[in-house]
């Protein structure tokens, strides 16, 4: 009864609770000390493969991935030792974080210290080994203690609190940016890996078996632990904080640069991949091609553990947030190492580095990382375990190596093509490699595959027919030891070796017969070249074949065409419309005779046909546009969709039009047209389709419904695919703003995301290659009418993530975030004709937002000062103030409480940010940007309380301390606006503030620049009497006061100037004009 009660319970407890289970059972036994790189043991000791105290071994990794406590039996009692002093556990990083950090660079330098002191006297060594031991072992802990400190005593952000906070609270708020800084601190002072000192990195080569090491390999691993332990306490900070980006605010201020937790984890990961990328360099450089697999691309067993530990971070954060997985961020490292696009983006530290061949390595380092993906969580080899494949980059190398211009020579062929074996089985089934092999050997039979140094063994008969080829096929299909193939075989043989594993994996996949589809490949050739007449079959009217019933012609059809249909889906180049209609024809026969359709499209066949050809992100929009308009308006297809209660049919296809619209400019290249050329860049027929498309979409039920209660006309389905999709999303957006009750918003918002899909994905490929300039025009202005007339919709919790991965990616990308660095014209110019539009809506939300109030807000302002400088002329021309697009957000006609926080927002980050002067320096482009605020003014016609405040006090200064002409000119414009715009005589709130900040222009100034201040003065009076006949009182005292700091008397000039600001301010300016000079007299 106990084996079935536990069986059961087995069987029914998810894998994520299993392992918590598991973890939380393996805590008594946890070893006290903290996990640390090691490659001090005796792997043969119970056959591990990494020490017990490694962070794979000891259950680290796992338990920062489960997000449970990181070291849940240490750090129990209310006083920790850190660096020899005693710290209160629950308030230490809070209170002294930079304290703390300081100690353990303190720490570090001493052990640098040590490494300069290295000796070879045994006792003195055995002295060196123990200190460095311990100044290791404190860092680490500290380090550990920080990741604990984390997990259990920082509380997760909360909401704005008004009140008064606990000063132990305001050092709690602060903590997690403190932590951000302090941590890029730590990796600028270690510096990059593969920078160490050559005395350093030797280190990695003393024997693992050793008792006593020098300071120098302690130096080395406390390095790996740091740079892997940062990324850990990174990780442990995005979950705590709910993934909230944490920014280093005292480091922005400081130094203008931007630092967040999310730019810091991803630069530190980069920088440190390309470090090991360049350690593997430094070891390929003494291996031969022959010996390429049997040696490893890791100078120890901890960068090994390092490799492994980024797999599973990187691909781990992947499936949870969408960021880089590991083989991405694998891929770029390589290409930014061996392309080295410019000046700017050289990998530090590659230039000391040579690579005796770029491609070869980067085939060994692959194959080698893929190796490691058999390592569970735990650092135990599991075969069973899913590996991810990175099947399109190698589809690039092979292309390389197959490639007659590059000229590979056939020793290092061969070496390649081992590394193609050794993936192959490793990762799935991958016909595309077959076919870049087939091409290049079906050109290269007679070629001699031999290698001059290993002389004429095994030289192969080469066969000059497809069919003895075949023959040779089969002759290889027994397993063999791949790293023995280099010499007794050669390429070609190893290209029959990868031909014949595909074949057999494809057979125990799909059940076909690969020999009967390796014959026929040339019958599927002349298909992909026209559908000749000679293979008239799938050329037949497929809706005619449906309706007869002619099932010997449907199971034919099925079995011998489809497979190579499904397999074109996703070419490399855009499909021949005939695949389309083909697609579709299938459709139609699958929802005519569904028993037929092939096992794997079972058991509704229809449904997994739309989800291949019409509902794939990854498909081709030129199929899909196509293939859709044949199907959207069947009725029959409809009914079979309702009769399975297929509720999101209409949605998804939705979905499609709108990724089909969006990608548009796809396949061009970018940045070779200009923009007056969209419609020449767009091939006819695809647009005409789009435009079909269109008009179909709009008949859908859903869409229909949408259209009408947003009172849409007509004439819009008339209109170009852009211009219809803009009218779409306002149609939703307004229908959303018609709704009363909760349960139908959030119906409605549900549906809006599935309209939507992920969007961003669908545009990456523009982002990517920042081009061409009309997909980016496109990807800017769409999605930023999502932004504005769906803002209510991204106001919900259910849709601010998608709001914040909008911002992170169109308009504060790292590369924007770099102050320094050149954007390209076309983003640029796609950003300044939308990014009004992304003003409008998130100033909308701002006001909107229950919980993220506060981030937003940081947001909005982190757009605009990023963007502000960005688009302000050098000088104050009126076409290019014209032109911002933060004017033309806020002169646009927008609700008051959206406009008034956007215009606050605006004017808080230009007075902070471009108005400050330096001393007596003025700002840079002070014209340009007294012009734009004299713009926005001029064309709102109002007076704002956030103007009076965050504008007019840096104008009268400018008055007081800027002689330009045209500073002047237009601060007295400004100046002018305000005070007509809130007549002091009038009373209210605007009249009071204004006076508040007259005020404090006398008191600052008017001892020392008595004259501009009159001046000033004289020219409100103007305009306003009663405004400057108030401030007399403050005016004489304010004089009075001089002349006694003076200790000169009455000053007569002062005095005559004052009188002269006196005579504008008719009887109140006599009167006081009188008691001064009954004074003198």
């Amino acid at each position: 009864m106990e084996t079935m009660n536990s069986d059961f319970m087995a069987a029914c407890t998810p894998p994520f609770l299993t392992e918590s289970l598991e973890m939380a059972m393996e805590m008594e036994n946890e070893n006290s000390e903290p996990p640390c790189f090691s490659c001090a043991f005796d792997n043969q000791n119970g056959g591990r493969s990494f020490s017990a105290e490694s962070y794979l071994a000891s259950g680290s990794l796992k338990r920062v991935l489960l997000r449970l406590d990181p070291s849940p039996s240490d750090y129990e009692d209310d006083v920790v030792e850190i660096f020899g002093f005693q710290w209160v556990t629950e308030t230490a990083l809070a209170e002294s974080c930079g304290l703390l950090f300081g100690l353990n660079r303190q720490q570090i330098y001493r052990l640098e210290d040590l490494v300069q002191m290295g000796s070879s006297d045994f006792g003195q060594a055995a002295n060196l080994h123990s200190e460095a031991e311990s100044i290791r072992r404190q860092c680490v802990e500290f380090l550990h203690y920080v990741k604990v400190f984390i997990f259990r005593y920082l509380e997760p952000p909360k909401e704005e609190n008004d009140g008064m906070l606990h000063p132990y609270e305001e050092l709690e708020a602060q903590l997690p940016s403190m932590l951000v800084e302090e941590l890029h601190a730590l990796i600028m002072h270690i510096g990059h890996l593969c920078e160490l000192p050559s005395s350093v990195l030797a280190a990695f080569t003393v024997p693992h078996q050793a008792k006593i090491f020098p300071p120098s390999w302690h130096l080395l691993h406390l390095h790996l632990d740091i740079h892997w332990l940062v990324l850990e306490i990174l990780h442990v900070l995005g979950e705590k904080m709910m993934r909230q980006v944490v920014y280093a605010n005292h480091f922005i201020n400081l130094t203008g640069e931007n630092l967040t937790s999310t730019s810091l984890f991803e630069t530190h990961c980069e920088n440190l991949m390309s470090d090991l990328i360049i350690l593997s360099i430094n070891k390929y450089t003494k291996v031969r091609p022959s010996e390429a697999l049997a040696t490893h691309h890791y100078p120890c067993t901890c960068i090994k553990e390092l490799w492994i530990l980024l797999i599973h971070l990187l691909d781990h954060r992947n499936k949870g947030s969408h960021t880089e997985c590991f083989w991405s961020s694998v891929n770029k490292t390589l290409k930014n190492i061996f392309e080295r696009p410019g000046s700017s983006e050289k990998v530090p530290g590659f230039e000391t580095i040579q690579c005796k061949d770029p491609l070869s390595f980067t085939w060994w380092v692959i194959t080698h990382l893929a190796s490691l993906y058999q390592f569970d969580r735990n650092g135990n080899v599991d075969e069973k375990k899913q590996k991810e494949s990175n099947w399109k980059f190698v589809e690039e190398l092979l292309k390389k190596s197959t490639d007659a211009q590059t000229g590979v020579l056939e020793e290092h062929l061969r070496m390649h093509l081992q590394c193609c074996l050794t993936l192959c089985s490793f990762w799935d089934l991958n016909l595309s490699i077959t076919t870049i092999l087939w091409d290049y050997y079906s050109k290269n039979l007679n070629s001699c595959f031999t290698v001059p140094w290993l002389g004429l063994k095994d030289l192969a008969n080469v066969a000059k027919t497809s069919l003895s080829m075949l023959e040779m096929v089969k002759s290889c299909c027994c397993e063999q030891q791949i790293p023995d193939l280099y010499k007794s075989s050669n390429s070609y043989f190893i290209f029959l070796s990868i031909l014949a594993r595909m074949m057999k994996k494809e057979a125990e996949n799909s059940g076909m017969q690969p020999w009967k589809q390796i014959k026929g490949r040339s019958v599927h050739k002349r298909v992909s070249q026209g559908l000749q007449p000679g293979n008239a079959a799938p050329e037949a009217p497929l809706p005619l074949v449906a309706k007869e019933h002619h099932l010997a012609v449907a199971s034919a059809l099925w079995r011998n065409f489809f497979p190579y249909l499904k397999s074109q889906r996703m070419s490399q180049m855009p499909p021949s419309p005939q695949l389309a209609d083909t697609a579709a024809g299938f459709t139609l026969l699958a929802l005519d005779i569904p028993s037929k359709a092939l096992s794997d499209l079972q058991p509704q066949p229809v449904l997994s046909m739309m989800q291949l050809f019409g509902w794939d992100d990854m498909v081709w929009p030129q199929l899909v546009s196509r293939y859709l308009s044949h199907l959207i308006q069947n009725s029959a297809l409809c009914e079979a969709f309702s009769g399975m209660g297929y509720t999101s049919y209409e949605a998804l296809t939705v979905r499609s039009w709108f990724r089909c619209i969006l990608q548009m400019f796809i396949d061009q290249p970018p940045g070779i047209l200009a923009k007056t050329d969209a419609e020449r860049t767009v091939a006819k027929a695809y647009k005409e389709q789009l435009t079909e498309m269109t008009r179909l979409v709009f008949k859908l039920s859903e869409v229909e419904n949408i259209l009408s209660k947003a009172h849409v006309e007509e004439s819009t389905f008339k209109q170009d695919p852009k211009n219809a999709l803009v009218q779409f999303i306002k149609a939703v957006g307004k229908t959303y703003s018609g709704l009363h009750t909760l349960p139908e918003k959030s119906a409605m918002v549900a549906k809006a995301l599935e309209y939507l899909g992920d969007v961003l994905k669908y545009v990456k490929p523009y982002l990517k290659v920042k081009g061409p300039p009309e997909g980016l025009q496109l990807t800017y202005w769409i999605i930023g009418c999502l932004v504005k007339f769906w803002a209510p919709i991204l106001a919900t919790s259910k849709a601010q993530q998608l709001l914040f991965r909008i911002v992170d990616c169109l308009l504060l990308p790292h590369s924007v975030l770099q102050q320094d660095k050149e954007l390209p014209v076309a983003l640029l110019s796609a950003i300044q004709e939308s990014l009004h539009l992304y003003l409008q809506g998130l100033s909308f939300i701002c006001c909107q937002s229950q919980t993220q109030g506060a981030y937003l807000n940081q947001l909005l302002g982190s757009i605009i000062q990023q963007y502000f400088g960005r688009f302000l002329p050098s000088s104050p021309t009126a076409a290019g103030a014209g032109q911002h697009p933060m004017l033309t957000a806020l002169c646009s006609s927008i609700s008051a409480p959206q406009m008034l926080h956007l215009r606050k927002t605006t004017l808080r980050v230009i007075n902070e940010n471009y108005m400050q002067f330096k001393g007596h320096a003025p700002p840079p482009r002070l014209a340009s940007v007294l012009a734009f605020l004299l713009e926005v003014l001029q064309r709102t016609q109002s007076t704002e309380l956030c103007d009076i405040d965050l504008v007019l006090p840096a104008v009268l200064k400018c008055l007081v301390l800027v002689n330009e002409l045209q500073v002047k000119k237009l601060s007295t414009d400004i100046v002018h606006y305000m005070v007509e715009g809130c007549q002091a005589g009038s009373g209210g709130e605007r009249a009071t503030q204004l006076t508040s900040v007259f005020r404090q222009f006398i008191q600052d100034y008017s001892a020392l620049y008595d004259h501009r201040v009159f001046s000033t003065l004289e020219m409100v009076a103007v305009l306003d009497q009663t405004l400057v006949a108030g401030l007399i009182p403050m005016i004489t005292q304010s004089l009075k006061d001089s002349e006694h700091k003076q200790g000169l008397g009455r000053n007569a000039a002062q005095r005559e100037a004052y009188k002269q600001l006196l005579s504008y301010l008719a009887e109140a300016g006599r009167n006081e004009i009188e008691k001064l000079e009954k004074e003198m007299g």
